[in-house]
């Protein structure tokens, strides 16, 4: 990622990296991340730093870790790559770094390749943000790091279960988690699955007492546009979100059953305070006429170039910036726009993506997502994006199903995904101007990526609350109907928890939500699952992708990469997994 403005992300903070954090060592597999090497650090630059890891991959134009390709150490690429292409809402044919032959087909290694990179954009995060906590003096700086710093460990939580665990920047070599257990005594043997259950109690525990502790000294919740001096930076409503997402899957983590959950109270308490902020769902009536005679409806104008500016971004609960003239890279919403179009493809309203940066031809999506919309995925094949919204089905269903420029069919099925025209891609994000202006450059996108939507919060609310008072629940259906109404779709005089979990495909995907929910509902890996997608655990019929496969219960957690383990000798591999492969 280039940089070639100082003032990126969080506008109110000049853009001022410090070298000594350009790289987050080249020697990560030794385990000694160790960034802090200036005698007189620079607050604001550091400050800045822990935000541009959300989405940057370097400040200079190269990763900061060693890797082949800057753009896939992007933390939302490789949130994408392993909660999405895992499972219905996406997958990908590229032979690279794993993602085609282990990642899609949820039979991920330790020596996976996009595996490691995860694992070292998550390590380098932490890193940055324990250098910044051990020498900045701000309280509200202090906090907004501990949040970004507990985001980082959330997902280490969710992907690893028991991961490597410090707060500060030293010379020691880290240990996983469950050695912080209140339990935990080193002089005992344990199996693999109470050190997985211990570490992962753990993370639990210190993320609610973290995110807690630091909403305290963030910001107050409000609603903000690009030109806020505050838009990009996180507030009391972010660290709510996160708190409602983690008491939502309290029960995976604490039991290994995302249905058994003593939380779903506080889910839905944190979730109806985002609800109840100055924030709110982005709908019809606060779209400008000019984007309304385009044709574009409000869910359109949240994944577009201007999404910052255009009203859009009243949902977004915390937005990270993107802008096409300055920083320049190969993650973030790049990556969602590149990566999921072809040069034939045109938007919902008949025009390219905004961006010549549209033949990376990458990733799409399954049948079986596409039937939470229509109950066949190849009536949509031939039908361009604009064809498809004009049958009034869902506003959400952004799909193109045209030949590409060679005039071969693009079908639904995924065949045996050796080629982009297997599956059909969606034209969800692009980098128009929602208003019909120019993007600021012609390649790189301006399209800020919102990692936390109010959409989001509906539905934990609706979720938690059927588990409180029933699945017939009134509060429920009127979150529900919500957000279907925000999309013109047909509201149901009831819903299921069922239902909950479709709205949540339907709203949410490719924003990196979809394996935490399958886990919770116990429908990804293990016995219990009896939802499948074409290719689930790697299941073929004549030739061709299929569904009716299932795959084992442990691998709804990730495997720590051979490389960590080799080095670091107080690291025991996730149960279910061999140490090295």
């Amino acid at each position: 990622m280039k940089i070639k403005n100082k003032n990126i992300l969080v506008p109110a903070v000049a853009m001022i990296f410090s070298a000594s954090l350009t790289s987050c060592m080249a020697d990560l597999d030794k385990g000694n991340i160790n960034p802090k090497a200036e005698s007189t650090p620079n607050i604001m630059g550091l400050y800045s730093k822990c935000y541009a890891s959300f989405i940057m991959e370097g400040t200079d134009g190269s990763a900061d870790f060693t890797i082949d390709d800057g753009g896939k150490s992007t933390l939302v690429r490789n949130v994408y790559n392993f909660n999405e292409v895992s499972t219905d809402e996406g997958i990908c044919w590229w032979s690279d770094g794993g993602i085609a032959e282990e990642v899609s087909l949820n039979k991920v290694s330790p020596s996976n390749a996009t595996l490691r990179f995860l694992y070292y954009r998550l390590a380098c995060n932490i890193a940055f943000c324990n250098n910044f906590l051990q020498v900045a003096q701000d309280k509200t700086m202090l906090a907004e790091v501990r949040f970004i710093r507990a985001y980082n460990y959330f997902l280490e939580l969710d992907f690893f279960g028991d991961p490597t665990f410090t707060t500060t920047i030293s010379g020691e070599t880290p240990m996983q988690a469950h050695a912080y257990h209140k339990d935990f005594d080193a002089t005992k043997s344990y199996s693999r699955a109470e050190l997985l259950k211990m570490g992962r109690e753990y993370m639990f525990t210190w993320l609610l007492d973290e995110l807690k502790a630091a909403e305290a000294d963030m910001i107050e919740p409000k609603a903000k546009t690009d030109s806020d001096p505050d838009y990009g930076r996180a507030d009391k409503a972010a660290a709510w979100q996160l708190l409602a997402r983690l008491y939502l899957n309290a029960g995976t983590y604490l039991n290994g059953d995302g249905q058994n959950n003593p939380y779903w109270k506080e889910a839905k308490e944190y979730a109806e305070k985002v609800i109840n902020s100055g924030y709110s769902l982005f709908t019809e009536d606060k779209m400008s006429a000019d984007a309304k005679s385009r044709g574009y409806k409000p869910y359109d104008l949240l994944f577009m170039g201007d999404n910052g500016s255009s009203g859009a971004s009243c949902e977004a609960v915390l937005p990270l910036k993107q802008d096409g003239l300055v920083t320049q890279g190969w993650g973030g919403s790049m990556f969602l726009i590149a990566a999921l179009w072809d040069p034939t493809m045109t938007s919902v309203i008949g025009i390219s993506p905004g961006t010549t940066a549209n033949n990376w031809a990458g990733m799409r999506l399954r049948p079986a997502f596409i039937e939470k919309f229509v109950d066949d995925a190849t009536k949509l094949e031939g039908k361009s994006a604009m064809e498809i919204r004009a049958l009034g089905i869902d506003d959400r269903l952004l799909i193109c199903g045209t030949p590409n420029a060679d005039g071969d069919k693009r079908t639904a099925s995924l065949k045996n995904n050796t080629s982009f025209i297997q599956g059909l891609p969606t034209v969800k994000w692009n980098n128009n101007y929602s208003n019909g202006g120019t993007p600021h450059d012609g390649y790189c996108v301006d399209t800020d990526y919102f990692l936390f939507r109010v959409a989001e919060a509906y539905l934990i609310a609706a979720e938690a609350d059927m588990h409180i008072n029933g699945e017939g629940s009134a509060t429920a259906k009127d979150y529900l109907d919500k957000i279907r109404k925000r999309a013109n779709a047909a509201t149901k005089s009831s819903y299921t928890l069922d239902d909950v979990l479709d709205e949540r495909a339907r709203e949410l995907y490719t924003e990196g939500h979809r394996r935490t929910d399958l886990i919770r509902f116990n429908q990804y890996g293990g016995n219990k699952a009896t939802y499948s997608w074409e290719g689930k655990g790697g299941t073929m019929q004549n030739g061709e992708y299929a569904k009716g496969g299932r795959f084992e219960e442990f691998r709804n957690v990730y495997p720590l990469p051979s490389s960590e383990v080799q080095a670091n000798r107080n690291l025991t591999q996730i149960d279910g997994y061999n140490e090295t492969e």
